[in-house]
């Protein structure tokens, strides 16, 4: 693979719902759809997808609108987006809920991919908290795309469902009415989503590893009340993906260093505080650097929030994505919320659990376990 500069992007244009000229199916990226028998009308599926933190994209120069990649680290938090889907018996699409319109978007996508055209209705609802790092978009996206494999028998397998998610990601459009643009993915987001923990991604929308975290430990999510929420113009937003993707070119090579020679190992003898030095050295350098320094006072608030957090012992802190949610994974979480509180440093603030199960799925009611099942890859 080359850096995504030297490949083709969609652009930033948004579309409308259903637009078929933005649906990517496996065979672009060398996948296929199997045949398979779908459920019957009346078979309905809900499906509950964690929310998930990115602590770091390992090398922005390899993803790009439409072209997901970058490798990169995340971790899944005990709050939910659901998908409710149904067959029915008379055709059409209807669609409601808070995300309704990518429900739409992607219900017939699924449909002109499988090339069966059903009545379906669709209820979508995402976790709630939004535009802080939690990725409501791809929760939400990552329960639609795993409700509709398997009404329609499991078409996909496991890897092509995840790279589906990521070359089908976008989001509604600020401006116009009822209009979704396509966005930058790493496809982290989806495998914590599915798979529960956390897990390391490289390029290509691939697993390097996936841990479980201990069971005791929650997530503190702050909001710092000096960062901004938004980006104020198209300008703002590449200069500072321009300035992210210097950065990487500069620091990637030590970068995948510290993943391979240090995150990895620490995460497979299960040593997290460990994991945290990786990942707090790894929001020094590259483009999480550029992410934090976007914030106001040049990120200096976010840095004193990490390592705050870090000196009341804090395992594992870093910003997740573009901010402005900055977090701590520990055991001990009440001394953070204690002095965050006490300093007066948040407008935001969150404990949540973290998870360990990922999706889950029932069909007509009846749970369905993916972890125990033989596609599980």
């Amino acid at each position: 693979m080359t850096d995504a500069g030297s490949r083709k992007s969609q652009g930033v244009s948004h579309f409308k719902p259903g637009d078929p000229s933005k649906f990517i199916f496996p065979s672009h990226w060398g996948g296929a759809v199997r045949k398979t028998v779908p459920y019957g009308v009346g078979t309905v599926c809900e499906v509950e997808v964690p929310a998930r933190l990115h602590a770091s994209v390992i090398d922005m120069n390899r993803f790009d609108v439409g072209i997901p990649g970058g490798g990169g680290i995340g971790f899944a938090v005990g709050t939910y987006s659901r998908a409710k889907i149904a067959f029915t018996q008379a055709l059409g699409v209807s669609a409601t809920g808070s995300r309704a319109s990518i429900g739409c978007h992607l219900v017939e996508m699924f449909q002109t991919m499988v090339g069966e055209y059903v009545g379906m209705k669709v209820v979508i609802e995402d976790h709630g908290y939004k535009h802080i790092g939690l990725g409501s978009s791809i929760s939400v996206i990552t329960a639609t795309m795993v409700a509709l494999n398997e009404l329609f028998g499991r078409p996909l397998t496991l890897s092509d469902l995840r790279k589906s998610i990521a070359y089908n990601y976008c989001e509604e459009a600020t401006y116009g009415d009822n209009l979704l643009v396509p966005g930058f993915e790493t496809n982290v987001g989806a495998m914590v989503g599915i798979h529960g923990g956390m897990v390391v991604a490289s390029d290509d929308c691939n697993i390097v590893m996936r841990s479980p975290l201990p069971n005791n430990m929650k997530v503190l999510l702050v909001v710092p009340k000096t960062a901004k929420s938004f980006f104020s113009g198209e300008n703002e937003a590449e200069k500072l993906l321009g300035q992210a993707r210097e950065l990487d070119l500069e620091t990637r090579k030590e970068k995948a260093y510290i993943v391979l020679m240090d995150l990895l190992p620490a995460m497979k003898r299960g040593d997290y505080k460990a994991v945290g030095e990786s990942i707090y050295r790894l929001s020094k350098m590259g483009s999480k650097l550029a992410e934090c320094n976007f914030h106001e006072s040049d990120g200096v608030d976010i840095a004193g929030i990490l390592d705050g957090f870090r000196g009341l012992g804090a395992e594992i802190v870093s910003m997740s994505s573009i901010g402005p949610g900055t977090f701590a994974i520990c055991s001990k979480p009440e001394p953070l919320k204690e002095w965050i509180e006490e300093k007066g440093l948040s407008s935001q603030l969150h404990m949540l659990p973290v998870d360990n199960t990922g999706v889950r799925v029932r069909l007509d009611g009846v749970p369905v376990n993916y972890q125990h099942e033989a596609w599980w890859d």
